[in-house]
């Protein structure tokens, strides 16, 4: 009785695990692998009609992540994930539900508004009750953790997902919402960390403020910028493949939909030995040693796909996802370091910000290549061009790595 009211009762140290268990519950997301296929079978839309309905959920993304992340560093991380919770949490059973396709839209805009209320201010909650406990040293330690934990509740829920799927597709979504609604509980039991007072004024900023000194960071700091771009362009064409593109071509080179599950779950896993190994091969190369290679594997892994059209192709594009998951939280510390504690959540959500313009253009921009040739075009193409864009950003950011801590 006296454990189950101290984990009840709000406090930075129970932060941690009620973090984690809400994160976990959030990304058992059961559609995930259906979701493509759900679209297509339920309106009969094409892979153009489909990226085009994601390019609006990205852009309404865009559109709303700078703007909420402010709220969150102005009126309260945890209020701000509480209403991202519900939101996404309704949303994403109206897009279950819809009898038509407009209300379909509708829903997954509205589920993207509630995702901006969230990105963000979840790290920068974990980070900022890691400092109330003076442990902040150890943020890099539990984002490890816990990226691999969401990997595995994204592995998990993948692979039911697809089993569910092949009775009922619809069902991914109404469980999941189910889910979700369980864990905005976890969120209403964390503790709200106090916020960090200007440096300068000495006092909370507002709303304004905050947007303010947010631009001005980003346009003024160019590390930050060149981390910010690079971290943008990292997971680009690999988080739209799994999304949206993994599926047509896994049933297109003759796999059975019960297959996406464990194809999604063979994919996570090469994201979760990435998370735990990072800081092993980081000890082997330096870091900026391993962001001149992690841009050739992850184009390599994107173009294979292309080029053997086959199930070889997704063995070897595992790779890309295992670079991506070794390097993000290298590209994150960059980034948080170079913050201001005042702003944090808001900078996330400006990362957030420039990677859904990009999935925007990139999405349809694949669809549209994929109908009028074929996906393995779309993936050998987009996979080379990939790869030189991430090249040329570091060679500028190299000109600047002096003003960060590598070890070359």
């Amino acid at each position: 009785m006296h454990a189950i009211k101290s984990f009840l009762t709000p406090s930075y140290e129970g932060n941690i695990l009620k973090f984690f268990i809400y994160r976990i519950l959030y990304n058992f997301m059961l559609f995930l692998p259906v979701w493509v296929i759900f679209m297509q079978d339920k309106f009969g839309l094409t892979l153009t009609e489909v990226t085009l309905n994601d390019a609006a959920f990205w852009i309404t993304m865009a559109l709303t992540e700078v703007p909420t992340g402010a709220v969150a560093d102005t009126w309260g991380r945890k209020q701000s994930q509480v209403i991202g919770m519900v939101v996404a949490t309704l949303s994403i059973l109206t897009f279950a539900l819809a009898p038509v396709y407009p209300l379909v839209l509708i829903a997954n805009s509205l589920w993207a508004v509630g995702i901006t209320f969230i990105s963000g201010a979840e790290l920068a909650l974990l980070y900022d009750t890691l400092k109330e406990l003076g442990r902040e040293d150890e943020y890099p330690l539990y984002r490890g953790r816990l990226q691999a934990m969401v990997l595995i509740s994204i592995a998990i829920s993948s692979v039911l997902g697809g089993v569910i799927g092949e009775f009922s597709l619809v069902s991914t979504f109404t469980i999941t919402a189910l889910v979700m609604a369980i864990a905005t509980v976890f969120v209403l039991l964390l503790k709200e960390p106090p916020r960090e007072p200007d440096s300068v004024t000495g006092r909370n900023l507002t709303y304004v403020e905050t947007l303010k000194i947010t631009i001005n960071a980003v346009r003024m700091n160019k590390p930050l910028r060149y981390a910010l771009l690079f971290s943008s362009l990292l997971p680009l064409l690999g988080g739209s493949i799994q999304v949206t593109f993994m599926q047509p071509y896994a049933v297109g080179i003759g796999l059975p939909i019960a297959s996406l599950g464990m194809i999604a779950l063979g994919i996570r896993l090469s994201q979760i030995i990435g998370s735990l190994n990072s800081s092993r091969i980081l000890k082997v190369m330096s870091e900026w040693h391993w962001l001149q290679v992690a841009p050739i594997i992850i184009s390599f892994g994107i173009v294979s796909l292309g080029l053997f059209n086959s199930v070889t192709g997704i063995i070897l594009f595992a790779l890309t996802e295992f670079a991506t998951a070794v390097t993000g939280p290298l590209i994150e510390k960059n980034i948080l370091q170079l913050t201001p504690g005042t702003i944090r959540a808001t900078i996330l959500s400006v990362d957030s910000l420039f990677l859904r313009l990009l999935l925007g253009f990139v999405g349809p921009s694949i669809g549209v290549v994929a109908d009028h040739f074929s996906l393995s075009v779309a993936f050998w193409s987009f996979g080379i061009a990939l790869g030189i864009i991430l090249m040329l950003v570091l060679l500028l950011w190299g000109k600047v790595r002096q003003t960060i801590n590598y070890s070359v």
